[in-house]
């Protein structure tokens, strides 16, 4: 006769192989973290793109459809590549776009769809507000493509040769509309540049240089660590190394490599120094001659 807690035993070990043997639920649909693998014949993202679901947004590191892109090619060449050129870097009629803040912020279209649609001009004379959504998603793919294929972590880039500028326009630049001279000297911080450096990488310091964040305890910060003053209504200021801000928090390392964190508010006061100001601000107004010009300058530092 079975008692209950052998019943009990037995039900238990039942439930236990009846649970084993189900499949395992999938992973949700769609795009995200956790999602299901690209079907067959689907391009992985270009590399360069990160995932994260929900809704996009500037922090976002967008995926690139590989469909999306070469029908927003199609587009881009009936009605786009006469100003813009076959790479989306600009013509003497029309701006670069990859270095446009509009694109650079643009999310499948969350920014440069409201652009195209106050009616954009096309190269076919038509208006640009005649786009379909989904022919502006397909451009926004192909112009997010073409970003990507441009950085050195692209498995199509490149290294060409860059100098193709010139040196002398380079010097004018340099002393002039660059302003570059305010900080730097060919004699002094600049001298032997060219004999540290390969042509590509100092283009590269040049436009991107580095930043840099408090160390661990006791380590000295980079010379260009973005330094931020924090100063409480009635409270003392805080001063440190920048390590994160947006519109809710600001956190900073302070002298001694302690973490401090501050919420923002209309009280908190906050003054940021970044000694890389200039050559950030330098991507929005320098052209694509001024750049070539300004390395071929900078090689003869040797």
């Amino acid at each position: 006769m079975r008692t209950p807690a052998g019943i009990a035993l037995v039900a238990g070990v039942m439930l236990v192989i009846s649970l084993g043997a189900q499949t395992p639920p999938g992973p949700p649909a769609g795009g995200g973290r956790g999602a299901a693998p690209p079907s067959q014949g689907v391009p992985p993202p270009s590399r360069g793109g990160g995932g994260g679901g929900g809704t996009a947004g500037p922090a976002d590191k967008p995926l690139v459809d590989f469909a999306a892109a070469g029908r927003g090619q199609v587009v881009w060449i009936a009605e786009c590549v006469t100003c813009h050129g076959a790479q989306a870097r600009g013509t003497d009629g029309g701006p670069n776009l990859l270095r446009s803040g509009v694109m650079l912020r643009d999310r499948y279209g969350s920014e440069i769809g409201p652009f195209l649609k106050k009616g954009h001009p096309m190269q076919s004379g038509k208006p640009a507000s005649g786009l379909t959504d989904a022919q502006i998603t397909d451009v926004s793919h192909f112009l997010r493509k073409q970003l990507i294929d441009t950085l050195r972590g692209s498995p199509v880039f490149t290294v060409q040769n860059i100098l193709t500028g010139d040196p002398k326009a380079g010097a004018e630049y340099f002393n002039g509309a660059g302003k570059c001279s305010a900080c730097h000297s060919p004699t002094r911080d600049l001298a032997g540049l060219a004999s540290k450096y390969e042509t590509v990488d100092i283009q590269q310091r040049m436009l991107f240089p580095g930043g840099g964040r408090g160390g661990r305890r006791g380590a000295p910060p980079a010379a260009s660590a973005v330094r931020v003053t924090v100063t409480p209504r009635g409270g003392a200021p805080v001063s440190g190394v920048l390590l994160y801000m947006d519109d809710f928090v600001v956190s900073l390392q302070d002298a001694t490599g302690v973490y401090r964190s501050f919420k923002r508010d209309a009280s908190l006061k906050v003054d940021k120094t970044d000694p890389l100001e200039a050559h950030h601000a330098l991507l929005d107004t320098i052209s694509d001659k001024n750049i070539h010009d300004l390395v071929a300058y900078l090689e003869t530092l040797k």
